[in-house]
């Protein structure tokens, strides 16, 4: 595994290439992507929703596995014990997504990744927030559906193709778009063919386990250094690194160096 990125290293990256205003004919997130020796590679997907969840997941990462360069492989046996969700710690070369009533944060879903040294990723978690999908607004199969696809497309390396409410849909999930689309569509499969276009000399994915891994650890005190609180006080997201209509992206620096990024998506009107 490579050496992880340094604080001045990982803000000159993103503030020249992973935060340019996103258009549709590149949504790459920085071209952040796992590391892979083949053509095509299975990524892990750890499960620690609950029932209700499943299925919305078990299509998503069928979706997802539509694509030529990658497939997701469910892992059903994550613990999903309430301090396992509210944690949602992606081991080393794996996702992991859950649920949770994370409270009135304001986000409905919450996608992180770890990367290293070569901008390629090493972990990566989505969190699905269950306060606001018990609501009459959110409480439905298409806004599910959508979310669950549009957070693991950004564990992944996507960012949206578009983040404007009120225009045209783009019939992808990782468009904004009211009422949502559940699916990725032909766009996103090429942008996942640009991102992994090319092999690595290493892998930065996992063959399998239940991840225990950290991807949320800071041994910085509360409230500085990496454990800065973003917004509504979620302590380790980090610094913000601007907001785009629903969208927010967040920076984190671990005392050793390891870069963790976070894509929020915050509810409508919020």
């Amino acid at each position: 595994m490579k050496h992880k990125q340094n604080l001045f290293c990982a803000l000159v990256a993103l503030g020249t290439a992973g935060f340019a205003p996103t258009t549709l004919a590149d949504h790459s997130w920085g071209n952040y992507h796992w590391a892979r020796t083949t053509s095509s590679f299975d990524l892990q997907v750890i499960n620690s929703t609950t029932p209700d969840w499943d299925s919305y997941v078990s299509v998503a990462v069928s979706d997802w596995s539509g694509s030529r360069v990658l497939d997701l492989a469910q892992d059903g046996s994550g613990d999903t014990a309430s301090k396992t969700r509210r944690q949602c710690r992606g081991g080393e070369g794996t996702v992991r997504i859950c649920n949770l009533a994370y409270g009135n944060t304001g986000w409905l879903g919450v996608a992180g990744i770890s990367i290293d040294t070569s901008g390629h990723i090493t972990t990566g978690y989505t969190k699905l927030n269950d306060t606001y999908f018990s609501t009459n607004y959110y409480d439905n199969a298409d806004w599910r559906q959508s979310v669950t696809c549009q957070e693991l497309g950004h564990n992944i390396g996507l960012d949206h193709q578009d983040e404007d409410f009120d225009n045209q849909s783009l019939f992808s999930c990782m468009d904004y778009q009211d009422p949502p689309y559940e699916f990725a569509n032909t766009h996103d499969f090429q942008q996942l063919e640009s991102i992994y276009d090319h092999l690595d000399d290493y892998d930065s994915y996992a063959g399998g386990g239940d991840g225990g891994g950290d991807g949320g650890g800071c041994n910085a005190p509360p409230g500085k250094g990496c454990n800065k609180a973003g917004a509504n006080g979620d302590v380790g997201w980090g610094v913000s690194l601007g907001r785009r209509g629903n969208a927010e992206t967040f920076i984190r620096i671990d005392r050793d160096g390891t870069t963790h990024l976070t894509h929020v998506t915050w509810a409508i009107g919020y």
